[in-house]
């Protein structure tokens, strides 16, 4: 498997640990995790929880973005050590993107989020050299 298709993987996993945390501090803010009705419950969320939850929705919507990226690199033909490094970049910024998010650094967010943009540009940009 190619270094690229490693990121997706990891991206995924790093979102599901995200959900664990974001579920843990649920439980330590409200004291219980309401299963039955869990969506209803994080609005009710505030700080630090509010942000882990917005920031693991945020990577089940970017993630399918990158990973649809990948995918097209493949099929263009790009090879994989090329693919890798804008790969790599996704997830160094995804990982500062988590941390932005949990510590409130809403300018360096966003900035790092178009990071996460330019990553799968650079590797659609490179679809169409290959292609």
């Amino acid at each position: 498997m190619t270094p690229a298709f490693w990121c997706i993987i990891i991206s995924i996993i790093v979102n599901y640990l995200l959900a664990g945390l974001g579920g843990w501090l649920t439980i330590k803010q409200t004291g219980r995790f309401d299963i039955n009705q869990p969506r209803v419950q994080e609005r009710e969320l505030t700080g630090t929880a509010a942000r882990m939850k917005s920031a693991q929705a945020n990577g089940w919507e970017i993630i399918p973005v990158f990973a649809i990226c990948i995918f097209i690199a493949h099929f263009a033909g790009v090879p994989e050590e090329q693919a890798a490094l804008p790969a790599y970049l996704f997830v160094a910024t995804r990982l500062l993107y988590i941390l932005c998010y949990a510590f409130k650094l809403s300018p360096w967010r966003s900035l790092i989020f178009f990071t996460n943009i330019i990553a799968c540009g650079w590797l659609i940009k490179m679809a169409i050299a290959f292609s």
